[in-house]
């Protein structure tokens, strides 16, 4: 069953394949793609969920590849399913089934229709990379694939000046969060001289690890810290939310008024047992 883990983010992203290389422009037929993929994105997530309770509720950790070695270090995609990820998996399938429902007939006959469902097919790919991503490096590739759904869907309505300015203004504030992501990995494998998966974050020799460095423990902590604090729009990166709204309403809404603001959230919650040893941490 490990193995169904893959589904969450092959079914939207054959979704997302399927529509944008398919020539039919037709609203009828991009819905058909929509209401197949929210179905059963909706019915895989509660049915693993019931199955995980059924079974103990033991954490699930699964190596999906390594995509690159060296002598030094593996680049692996691993999957990690524990109680956070349930709970986030189960509220985002049934926000992507209201959205996707409701934006079937305020998008219509809008010139954008396809192009506006390709972009949201593929943020809940890169929706579902984030939340059950077993290392930082798998949830890289989905905090990329959602920034840049987020760049879309703010200048979707790319004739006008507003909305593509307002796109760079929210795009430029991401590119700190990324760069903050990008260096708590890399201070990550000097701390541990290893891919650490997010399991392995409350294991005794973590904490050994953390004693023995604390100035690079720390400074990890604010780079886990920093990127949250922009992806939610938290002081001083306030600024771009409101911007932000200038794509279409249902975007808004399923990007900041519910899942993309609250990434930040989960990256907290996922790495909490590394930050929560620390004062500064718990403060921030």
């Amino acid at each position: 069953m490990d193995q169904l883990l893959i589904s969450f983010i092959a079914i939207p992203l054959l979704a997302f394949l399927v529509s944008l290389f398919w020539q039919n422009k037709s609203e009828k037929a991009i819905g058909r793609i929509v209401r197949f993929t929210k179905v059963l994105y909706i019915l895989v997530s509660v049915l693993f969920a019931a199955w995980w309770v059924i079974n103990g509720l033991q954490p699930i950790h699964y190596h999906v590849a390594t995509l690159y070695q060296t002598d030094h270090f593996v680049f692996a995609l691993e999957l990690f399913y524990d109680e956070v990820t349930a709970v986030f998996s189960i509220v985002g399938a049934l926000l992507f089934f209201l959205v996707a429902t409701f934006s079937k007939y305020y998008m219509h006959r809008d010139e954008g229709y396809k192009r506006f469902f390709n972009t949201i097919l593929f943020f809940a790919t890169g929706y579902n990379f984030i939340i059950l991503s077993g290392n930082f490096e798998t949830l890289f590739i989905g905090w990329e694939i959602k920034g840049v759904c987020s760049f879309l869907l703010i200048a979707f309505y790319r004739n006008r000046y507003l909305p593509v300015k307002n796109a760079f203004k929210a795009i430029s504030n991401y590119r700190i969060s990324d760069v903050a992501l990008m260096l708590c990995m890399w201070m990550m494998h000097h701390l541990t001289n290893q891919n650490i998966s997010f399991s392995e974050l409350s294991e005794a020799k973590m904490l050994a690890l953390q004693t023995a460095n604390t100035g690079m423990a720390i400074f990890i902590v604010c780079m886990m810290i920093l990127p949250a604090a922009v992806k939610s729009a938290q002081f001083p990166f306030t600024s771009w939310l409101p911007r932000a709204m200038e794509g279409p309403t249902a975007s808004s809404a399923i990007f900041y008024g519910s899942l993309s603001v609250h990434i930040g959230v989960f990256l907290l919650l996922r790495t909490h047992p590394f930050l929560g040893r620390y004062v500064v941490g718990k403060e921030l």
